[in-house]
């Protein structure tokens, strides 16, 4: 395909794009959004994410033809936003933009998590789930010096040419924004334990505490800096749109100021601040206490609201969250969490983010019940508690070849809310 065939086929795409975007219900389900963000929610919110392009291939609805690195990006975007739509609508938010992502180099931490074995276990074609030993780096005081603050820098002139380039191709469709910076992967242990040895560094919060002590602090003040020279630099994007927030839903709020016209140029206190500490699901509340929420606190103080928990099991330390973060407004509840004891106590104070289980996807013999039941459940508990509660299918790693099962659970979710 020349250029010119691969400009026309932009350009189809981003037209059919653009069709769907004028659509009066992109800001019914907007509305939605903000209503559940803004704690006065209308009904739940559904929304799935972080499904794998290669558990959602049908046909060829998700196949580019475009060779060119950069175009075939641009392609994937339409493509994939046109599948969503069709097949995955649920309460998905459909804007008559563009991003052009910012040419940015972060040196990261300076450190990486390295393992001595990967199993691979084949669960279909072009799917694949893993295990990983990681091998201990940090063993005292002194291999801290391993955690390096990122340094960030900025390409303006590369990321002006895509930007122009984009402009061009899409002149009259879809309006091209910048996209810097809106969400900051900030899981200190996560990351550290993988620095230090899941087993070894679980054991270090009893045995070494004052070296697990250092090591968070280490690591906050580098995550602390880093979200600095991107706000420095002027390459913050606000999150208050159609994006996901860190490992829950999507932000559109009315608390929050709203995108800059570039797309870039946000403060820190414009956006949604976010956390999660998956590896410390099954250590106490005392400890997540004295080991993460007040390390936490100071990275989530930089933000306008805040947003924690992936996975992780937090119906007992709900408490806890409540009396570290000021500016919390949503809280995971994940298919391993006591439902009904977290939506106690959160009550309508907070964002409920519920995780239904992915696992009910999976496997030779499946059925949609479980998963339908999970969804009655928590409109039932969404009534009791007066809760503001979002629906984030995710963790998906197989659907064994057959995508149908996905855009099956939006629609029978889509019918049990419409009914809430």
């Amino acid at each position: 395909m020349n250029i010119d065939n691969d400009v026309l086929r932009l350009r189809e795409l981003a037209e059919q794009v653009r069709e769907i975007a004028d659509l009066p219900i992109q800001q019914t389900n907007r509305r939605l959004w903000e209503a559940v963000n803004d704690l006065r929610m209308i009904r739940p919110v559904l929304h799935v994410r972080d499904a794998p392009l290669y558990t959602l291939k049908y046909e060829d609805e998700l196949t580019t033809q475009i060779e060119d690195p950069f175009l075939q990006r641009l392609e994937m975007d339409l493509l994939l936003r046109l599948y969503e739509w069709k097949h995955m609508r649920v309460d998905r938010v459909i804007e008559p933009t563009i991003k052009c992502p910012c040419v940015i180099t972060d040196t990261g931490f300076g450190i990486s998590a390295t393992t001595d074995s990967t199993t691979t276990v084949a669960a279909a074609e072009g799917e694949y789930n893993s295990s990983k030993h990681f091998e201990p780096q940090i063993l005292t005081a002194d291999d801290l010096a391993l955690i390096k603050t990122p340094v960030v820098t900025y390409d303006e002139a590369a990321t002006m040419t895509n930007f122009e380039r984009m402009q061009e191709i899409f002149a009259g469709i879809l309006e091209v924004k910048l996209e810097g910076k809106s969400n900051f992967h900030v899981v200190p242990w996560d990351d550290l334990l993988s620095w230090m040895g899941i087993t070894e560094g679980l054991m270090n919060f009893a045995l070494e505490p004052e070296l697990m002590h250092q090591a968070v602090t280490i690591y906050i003040d580098a995550a602390i800096a880093r979200a600095r020279q991107y706000e420095a630099l002027g390459i913050l994007s606000s999150n208050n749109g159609f994006v996901n927030i860190g490992n829950n839903g999507i932000g559109y709020t009315t608390q929050l100021p709203p995108p800059t016209a570039s797309g870039i140029g946000a403060r820190l206190q414009d956006i949604w601040g976010e956390n999660s500490d998956q590896v410390l699901t099954a250590v106490s509340p005392d400890m997540s206490e004295e080991f993460a929420f007040p390390y936490e606190r100071r990275y989530s103080d930089l933000f306008g609201l805040h947003s924690y928990g992936c996975c992780e099991r937090l119906d007992h330390k709900v408490y806890g969250l409540r009396a570290n973060f000021p500016n919390l407004r949503k809280i995971s509840m994940s298919p391993f969490a006591d439902l009904e004891a977290g939506m106690e106590k959160i009550g309508s104070d907070f964002v409920v983010c519920f995780k239904p289980n992915s696992n009910y996807l999976t496997g030779s013999d499946w059925s949609l019940e479980p998963l339908k039941q999970e969804l009655i459940k928590i409109m039932a508990l969404a009534r009791k508690y007066n809760s503001n509660v979002e629906i984030d299918m995710k963790t998906i790693i197989t659907l064994n070849g057959e995508p149908q099962r996905l855009w099956a659970w939006c629609d029978m979710a889509a019918e049990i809310i419409a009914n809430y």
